[in-house]
């Protein structure tokens, strides 16, 4: 059941919501109302709900400032808007923070019970879309998870709570069951992990959070009863490491144990489902970078600052790959969505891709500096320059907005409902058959250059899937009818 909290100054509107929207019927519970914004702020964090039908005129804290400050903690909670007539001007800058659903004051509760369930809807979409993603890759993508996760309780400990609760709906364990950590010393850590691997899958345990090692100490965190944890020990003994015993506990308690021993060793690895390697950075909670940190989270949540990546780029190319991923999940956690970084950081392979990463997560959100729906800017872009033979996705990702390719495709085709390719390609066409009207000397190949082709013969073939006759076809058609050529120009 999800859960919604109300914020609204007025108590006569907030009664009448609690009492006439019928939230059982709609699978919601509301968990508590708020007189002002500041009060709904603390609410809000407390209870982290998934919806919030919020006023924009409050004390304290209007309804503007409650949905920036609820955005840079809370990705993912859902907003309803109540205003008054003539305050759309403020539902039109919360667009940017994603909030879709606007209504004026007195809302219908017919209207309101409409929105509430198109909402509820929405979040259990984005919730089965991304289990899909996580049942979809498999091992491979919890492991990218659990080792980026790792890299940010290696730098801060402290978060180790948050960290876990942020990524509940995304890794195979649940924050409060109870594990067992089965723990070795180990002179060849590889061949030990490998050993161990297959004699755990052998024995059908579940093995929700992948291996580690620290210092030359191995630790298995596994789902393990009483008489399957005296079959480990044994494993290990025949594996070849010291057994230095089993500790029962939660997920946080257990990760906990594993960072004090990298702490004291400078140094962790995480190993996959098949034994492979990969270190992770050991610094210290900020790495002498509380500054950037604090810097990059303020234009995550909307500051503007326009020198914010060439600082950053200059940092992370002082670093190493391993330190700078580090950093950067350190910079970015707070106010990003969480599987979305981990998927990206999962295909980071060098300190540009990182540095490209880092600069699509916040040119996405700071206003002021671009448009903040890339789709308009990218639409405009190929209105404005579809001449330009060097436009694709990529090269549009990279020179003008800022962003990862894949993510940008997957924005523009929800928002423009085309796919990237089709709409550069049907706005080139359009243009070359409104240029055939005008020039009727010109060749093929001349039209082709004019719109954006350096390839006539590629010109051909996208002109033919796109109108059904080939260019020649078409010159004409227009050359016996001029009219006719302008008028599907």
């Amino acid at each position: 059941m999800l859960k919604a909290i109300l914020a609204d100054d007025e108590d006569i509107v907030r009664e009448s919501m609690e009492k006439w929207i019928p939230w059982k019927e709609l699978g919601i519970m509301l968990a508590g109302s708020a007189s002002d914004g500041e009060e709904a702020y603390e609410m809000i964090i407390r209870e982290r709900p998934d919806i919030v039908i919020t006023d924009i005129r409050m004390p304290k804290i209007d309804g503007l400032e409650l949905i920036r400050r609820v955005h840079c903690r809370l990705k993912d909670t859902g907003f309803i808007i109540l205003s008054g007539f003539g305050e759309f001007s403020y539902a039109q800058k919360a667009m940017r923070y994603g909030v879709r659903h606007y209504m004026l004051k007195p809302a219908r509760k017919e209207d309101l019970r409409d929105n509430l369930l198109e909402l509820r809807n929405e979040i259990e979409s984005r919730r089965r879309e991304r289990m899909n993603v996580v049942a979809e890759s498999g091992e491979k993508y919890s492991f990218y998870l659990q080792r980026g996760m790792m890299i940010e309780v290696l730098s801060d400990p402290s978060a180790i709570d948050g960290i876990i609760e942020r990524s509940m709906s995304l890794t195979p364990f649940d924050p409060s069951e109870i594990l067992t950590a089965f723990s070795s010393q180990v002179l060849d850590v590889q061949h030990f992990i490998s050993v161990m691997i297959a004699a755990v899958r052998k024995r059908g345990i579940r093995m929700p959070i992948f291996p580690a090692s620290a210092g030359g100490r191995v630790f298995f965190i596994l789902d393990a009863d009483p008489e399957e944890s005296r079959g480990i020990a044994e494993d290990m003994r025949r594996a070849g490491g010291v057994y230095l015993g089993a500790e029962k506990g939660t997920p946080s308690d257990l990760i906990s144990l594993f960072i004090r021993e990298a702490g004291k060793a400078g140094e962790a690895a995480i190993y996959d489902s098949d034994g492979h390697r990969e270190a992770v950075k050991v610094s210290s909670p900020d790495g002498g970078h509380t500054e950037l940190i604090s810097r990059y989270r303020a234009a995550v949540g909307g500051a503007s600052d326009p020198s914010l990546m060439d600082d950053a780029a200059a940092v992370f190319r002082s670093m190493d790959l391993g330190e700078a991923e580090a950093l950067f999940v350190r910079m970015a956690i707070n106010g990003t969505d969480y599987a979305l970084l981990f998927r990206e950081l999962g295909d980071v392979k060098s300190i540009d891709d990182l540095i490209s990463l880092a600069r699509s997560f916040t040119d996405h959100r700071i206003p002021g500096e671009r448009d903040p729906f890339p789709a308009d800017t990218v639409r405009k872009y190929i209105n404005e320059n579809f001449q330009n033979p060097e436009i694709s996705l990529k090269w549009v990702s990279e020179n003008i907005v800022y962003m990862n390719p894949e993510y940008l495709s997957r924005l523009f085709q929800r928002d423009v409902g085309q796919r990237f390719t089709d709409y550069l390609n049907t706005t080139r066409v359009n243009a070359a058959r409104k240029l055939m009207s005008v020039y009727h000397q010109s060749t093929v190949a001349q039209i082709a250059e004019k719109v954006g082709y350096s390839n006539p013969g590629y010109f051909f073939h996208i002109f033919r899937r796109y109108t059904g006759m080939t260019p020649g076809e078409y010159m004409e058609k227009v050359r016996k009818n001029p009219e006719e050529g302008r008028e599907n120009g």
